[in-house]
């Protein structure tokens, strides 16, 4: 017994230790990124690693306040992706953000997800009316029904809950909350940069749930059905008619399917992978991003460290039809990386020898060869 009680003092010692150490890394990291920061305050990566080592530390609103300011300067420099990623982390520590709730509502309309952009909304709706600002309130509904496939039959049904609900002309308080930082300009896209795991921000930069029954013709009122429905059925087949208002048309929204891409990409890019993944799979539906999928999807699951579920998008993707040269080389540079985590030697040389034979100055893919071979030595 007292043995027993001893290992569990010295495993409580240990870790102990170990968090003061990590809460001493922290701290001075902390001053060396508020030092960057003074030096270059534009840094969305310092600000971001800042906002991290905030939350690491338990200070969690001066993190949402870095995070916030890092989303809303990926917004005005129009990198809509990354902002969409950061304002989202900030929602996972503080679900009724309103500013974050608000800008995620306003990337989606302009995007025209006009599902997403609902959700958003809705949550916006929801925080005005739990703090009784009826006229806040009433502001984001006139923007939800800008939206709306057939605006007068949900402005019917709105009005069970805020009778106050009129005309958008009519209405003094429109334009009362939704303002944008910046021009929608801003939100298109912008130059290309280096390496094939970029998201270009700028140049390239919803549960099924049931329907109601009844169809209400503009101007009439509701039937003693609909009296009955919540306010929470109205908003999600809002969201559901958005969706089939669309048809297929979103498959083949060219524009769409970058966003989606380009969502994955900094998903990845702020260490939100399960999310990532989500947008990855997406991606895969769509023809001319499919190879670009299984690369970044391989690349997420290694980044889980599912190694066999990230060597088989590898090995998927290579076996696509019509790959081009650049699309082969990326595969098997990535498959090679991936048996080389998995300690399979031989096969990871022989995967980089691959890509040497086609292109030598291939990443590093030499540097790569050299070191396998070394290691292969000294076993």
């Amino acid at each position: 017994m007292a043995a027993a009680k001893n290992i569990f003092q010295k495993v409580r010692s240990f870790f102990s230790k170990k968090k003061k150490s990590d809460e001493t890394d922290n701290l001075v990291n902390l001053e060396q990124y508020r030092q960057q920061l003074e030096e270059n305050p534009k840094n969305y990566r310092i600000r971001l690693k800042l906002a991290e080592t905030l939350l690491a530390l338990g200070r969690e609103d001066e993190a949402v306040h870095e995070y916030n300011e890092t989303a809303n300067m990926y917004t005005d420099h129009g990198f809509s992706p990354m902002a969409v990623a950061v304002y989202k982390k900030i929602l996972k520590i503080d679900p009724e953000h309103l500013e974050a709730n608000l800008n995620l509502a306003r990337i989606y309309k302009l995007e025209n997800l006009n599902a997403d952009a609902i959700t958003y909304y809705q949550q916006v709706f929801a925080i005005h009316q739990e703090a009784g600002r009826q006229e806040e309130a009433v502001a984001v509904l006139e923007k939800i029904l800008e939206i709306a496939p057939d605006r007068e039959k949900f402005r019917q049904q709105f009005r069970q809950f805020l009778p106050e609900l009129e005309e958008p002309e009519k209405s003094s308080y429109s334009d009362l909350i939704i303002t944008d930082r910046s021009p929608d300009s801003n939100l298109e896209m912008g130059a290309d940069k280096e390496g094939d795991d970029f998201f270009d921000l700028g140049a390239e930069l919803s549960g099924e749930l049931s329907t109601l029954n009844a169809d209400v013709a503009a101007g009439l009122q509701l039937d003693s059905e609909e009296a009955n429905i919540g306010v929470e059925q109205v908003f999600e087949t809002l969201k559901k008619t958005v969706q089939e208002n669309r048809g297929d048309a979103g498959d083949e929204d060219v524009e769409q399917q970058k966003f989606h891409y380009n969502m994955a990409l900094a998903y990845r890019e702020v260490g939100m992978l399960e999310q990532a993944l989500e947008e990855s799979r997406i991606v895969m539906n769509f023809a001319s991003f499919r190879v670009r999928a299984f690369l970044l999807t391989g690349r997420i699951y290694r980044d889980l460290d599912q190694l066999s579920e990230a060597l088989s998008q590898f090995q998927q993707g290579l076996r696509e039809v019509g790959l081009n040269r650049q699309d082969f080389l990326s595969l098997k540079y990535e498959l090679g990386l991936t048996f080389r985590e998995m300690n399979e030697i031989d096969r990871a040389l022989e995967t980089f020898r691959e890509v040497y034979l086609l292109d030598p100055e291939y990443k590093n893919v030499s540097a790569e060869i050299a070191a396998l071979e070394e290691g292969a030595e000294i076993i």
